[in-house]
């Protein structure tokens, strides 16, 4: 597999998995932990998908840290390249 393809298919998989919605399910976990009537059972089943849901979430952002380097030195890269050229010659 190329390195375009595999970025492609990172790609494709953080799309289907949403940062923002994992939130929105952690902060449902904690309030239905919350609650009295919640058996321990219960609890123990919504902390391993808490769990599983801050995995990917860390996964996710790690990787888009790693992006953002790369385009920031690109940038800088490609900023630098044009230096030292005069655009009206």
């Amino acid at each position: 597999m190329s390195s375009s393809e595999r970025s492609r298919k990172e790609s494709d998989n953080r799309e289907a998995f949403s940062v923002e919605e994992a939130f929105a399910k952690l902060s449902d976990i904690v309030e239905k932990m919350d609650e009295p009537e919640v058996t321990l059972e219960a609890s123990m089943q919504m902390y391993r998908e808490g769990i599983e849901l801050l995995n990917q979430c860390g996964e996710t952002l790690d990787q888009i840290e790693k992006e953002l380097i790369i385009l920031t030195e690109e940038g800088e890269i490609s900023d630098g390249e044009n230096e030292g050229t005069d655009s009206t010659d």
